[in-house]
């Protein structure tokens, strides 16, 4: 813990003139200084909590899913790494069962860790990763008895690497891992596997003639180009700069060293160190991050940790140094006790000296407009390499008891330009704080994404001095002010991680134009005084929203917005389009029409709190007035603008084009065609009783258009409608269209255990040609499912 000593309180006197009225802001610094002057902050580099900083240090294997008891909780860590099959998550040409990936994400999440991980095809001593598509195609495959294959009951087998169909079907699945992940709040890091023995890109010993299993150089770069092309937020690391033919795809990717400290530093031409130099990739830490394991054998040397530095092995604070490492694997640590209190002290030093470290060296609060608040902050990186992602900044009030009081928005600041050195970067904050007369203190962190994520500490001695997970920059008392306004509250502290609100955006952003409704529609706003709000949800400022206002604090259990007087000229179908804001990678919304049972509607990323963005669903109203009710029971919905009703059918007076209507059962049954001439393909359970079609077991469950699969031309229609039901509320499953040109994005029906209506616009199928659609493919089902009909409006 820290022994720093309270601040001692200073009176600086800021006034500002109004109309009518002065503001005057008292800053508690740690010295007396005069109004705007940059205040100097204390760093504290044992402060608590640093070892616990997100996306850095050691990090265990996880566990399996599907154990009960986590067996890594020892020793301090925010991220977990596992591997996971090629085979267990790709089930034919570019069809995919996500479940078992996002089991592991699901499950390293709830303990408020990140993820690393690697999809590998061959790891010696585990049943093969190669998917079963492609061994029945044809692909050549050889045991070998290397590496420990036979050490095992079950062993691997190793590819052809250089077979045409693996290489396209390893491309599809990067493109499709990219498509769905890239920027996933759950994933710390990605390395570039599935080629080679564990997926670290090597086939040692048959590596040269008469058993060279390499994979050649144009197929090599063939697959780090389409892991630079599929991730563009995510942090992907590679194995070795020599695998890529150019600059550009060296440069692309960061780099593991799984020998770390061992092989790490130039003794050998094959060295890490002597291969990252001899590519000039010297400085590739400084936008992409190293990473790897610690060499194993040096896990299990119980006096690894006895003396500082090191005996065995190479020094590990050089090579923390030489190659800026931020993280590494090191499962031995979590599964054993260090021999002693040094050891253990020793680890915890090395661990906390892995990548960044971020530290407030400087605050200023110049004069600013009546009731404006403009704060210059300074950082510096007192650790080897970046924080390589840039999560928002937020800044909230407390008053003088260090109760919440308000949040003033967050700032996107380039994180990632904070390179270690000692050198202080300055940023800027600017918003309006319309707060009564009392004191307070301006507080700032650092935002994981991950809702419930482990905080981002500052190495300061006012980290979490008020509220856990925030920095105290300031206090400052305000004597009288020109206006006042209703202030949003974020939920309580409930210990632990501090929890995530849904944040307000800056006051001051460049707008992002709301989408214009279309004609012949109704528009609700979600801050009209007729709606029902239950607390926390709130009415906050926003000025990209429609009306200047937007709903936030929706969910967490409690908080709900219900529309009420929503109104329909006739009981039936209606297109709700719902417009909203999410600075996350996904938030999910329960949407409750007339007290039914509750839609689950999942909401991608708008792009920011100050962004705008729309969903579309189908709703069933009644004639005359209904009430729609949003809400969450486990986490925060999204931020709501407004909501538009429309009369369905998206063919502009076109008749609907019945894809299946499932009303013919030996059409299904026996011949496997759809009414439109095309045929179907699938696992599981699927039958027609000649009113509906029922899916049971299915993971995959593919049709075509027309017999041959030759073009059909959808360009008259807007949607894609399934109606369709689930044993259990909130099962899923995707939809992927395709035409001339191959799979065009996937999209995922989420439905109750009542018939529901949804219509997917053919429009976010990204680069769909409607003129040429061939076929859909099904996947990632995570429940049973009857389908009424699907068509085409």
């Amino acid at each position: 813990m820290s022994n720093a000593r309270p601040a001692r309180p200073a009176l600086i006197m800021m006034v500002f003139v109004l109309v009518g009225t002065m503001l005057f802001m008292n800053l508690r610094l740690p010295h007396v200084a005069a109004s705007g002057e940059w205040q100097a902050q204390t760093y504290d580099p044992n402060k608590l909590g640093l070892e616990q900083n997100p996306l850095k240090g050691f990090l265990p294997f996880s566990k399996q899913p599907s154990e009960s008891v986590d067996p890594n909780n020892s020793f301090p860590h925010s991220m977990e790494w596992f591997y996971v099959s090629l085979r267990d998550l790709m089930t034919g040409p570019n069809t995919y069962n996500w479940a078992p990936l996002d089991a592991y994400l699901n499950d390293i999440a709830s303990r408020g860790n990140q993820a690393a991980f690697r999809v590998y095809v061959d790891y010696p001593g585990r049943t093969t990763g190669i998917p079963q598509f492609l061994i029945n195609g044809g692909l050549l495959t050889r045991d070998y008895d290397q590496n420990g294959n036979h050490d095992t009951s079950t062993h691997s087998l190793a590819p052809d690497w250089n077979d045409a169909n693996l290489n396209t079907a390893l491309r599809q699945f990067v493109a499709a891992l990219g498509a769905r992940y890239d920027g996933d709040s759950r994933i710390g890091f990605v390395t570039a596997g599935l080629y080679g023995f564990w997926g670290e890109w090597h086939t040692w010993p048959y590596n040269a003639a008469p058993n060279d299993w390499q994979m050649n150089q144009t197929n090599m770069d063939g697959l780090l180009t389409a892991f630079k092309d599929a991730f563009h937020t995510t942090q992907v690391l590679a194995r070795y700069p020599y695998s890529a033919s150019t600059a550009t795809l060296k440069n692309a990717f960061g780099y593991h060293d799984d020998s770390f400290a061992w092989e790490t530093l130039t003794q050998t031409t094959w060295d890490f160190w002597s291969l990252i130099t001899q590519n000039n990739l010297q400085n590739i830490w400084q936008t992409h991050p190293i990473g790897g394991e610690l060499y194993p054998p040096l896990q299990q040397d119980t006096s690894f940790w006895q003396t500082w530095p090191n005996q065995n092995g190479q020094n590990f604070q050089t090579s923390v140094e030489t190659t800026h490492a931020s993280w590494l694997m090191y499962d031995k640590v979590y599964k054993s006790t260090l021999p002693s209190t040094t050891a253990t002290a020793n680890a915890l030093r090395a661990h906390k000296m892995l990548g960044y470290t971020l530290y407030n060296s400087g605050v200023q609060l110049p004069d600013s407009p009546a009731s404006s608040l403009t704060v210059n902050v300074k950082l510096q990186n007192k650790g080897v390499a970046p924080f390589y992602y840039n999560w928002p900044v937020e800044f909230g009030v407390l008053n003088a008891s260090d109760v919440w009081v308000k949040s003033l928005g967050t700032a996107s600041w380039n994180l990632k330009s904070v390179q270690p050195g000692g050198s202080d970067y300055s940023f800027a904050f600017s918003a309006s704080h319309n707060l009564p007369a009392g004191d307070y203190k301006l507080v700032m962190r650092v935002v994981n994404p991950l809702s419930n994520g482990k905080a981002l500490r500052f190495a300061n001695t006012r980290q979490d001095a008020n509220r856990s997970g925030w920095l105290t920059l300031s206090g400052f008392h305000v004597t009288a002010t020109a206006t006042t306004s209703t202030t949003l509250a974020d939920p309580p502290l409930t210990g632990g991680a501090t929890p995530t609100p849904t944040p307000t955006p800056t006051p001051t952003p460049t707008p992002t134009p709301t989408p214009t409704p279309p004609t012949g529609t109704t528009s609700y706003e979600a801050e009209a005084s007729g709606n029902t709000l239950v607390s926390p949800a709130a009415v906050s400022s926003c000025a990209t929203c429609s009306g200047g206002n937007k709903v936030g604090y929706v969910g967490n259990g409690t908080g709900t917005l219900r529309f009420n007087g929503v109104t329909a000229p006739a009981a039936g179908d209606y297109t709700l389009t719902i417009y909203y804001l999410n600075g996350d990678a996904s938030r999910s919304a329960s949407l409750s029409v007339n007290g039914g049972a509750g839609a689950s509607i999942s909401f991608p990323s708008s792009g920011g709190w100050t962004t705008v963005a729309a969903k579309t669903t189908t709703v069933h109203l009644q004639a005359g007035a209904n009430a729609l009710l949003f809400s969450q029971p486990t986490g925060y919905a999204p931020d709501f603008d407004r909501i538009v009703l429309s009369a369905n059918g998206g063919g502009g007076g076109t008749p609907p084009l019945i894809f299946d209507n499932y009303d013919n059962a030996s059409q299904y049954n026996t011949l496997l065609k759809n009414d439109m001439g095309g045929g179907y393909w699938g696992d599981g359970t699927s039958s027609s009783n000649g009113s509906e079609l029922t899916l049971s077991g299915v993971s995959w469950w593919d049709a075509t258009f027309s017999a041959a699969e030759t073009n059909v031309d959808l360009s008259a229609y807007t949607y894609l409608v399934y109606v369709v039901k689930s044993t259990t509320n909130g099962a899923s499953f995707n939809v992927t269209m395709w035409d001339a040109g191959g799979a065009k994005g996937t999209k995922t029906v989420t439905a109750t255990t009542a018939y529901q209506t949804i219509r997917i616009p053919l429009a976010d199928f990204t680069g769909f040609d409607k003129s040429t659609a061939r076929k859909f493919k099904h996947g990632a089902f995570s429940g049973n499912f009857t389908i009424d009909e699907i068509r085409f409006e």
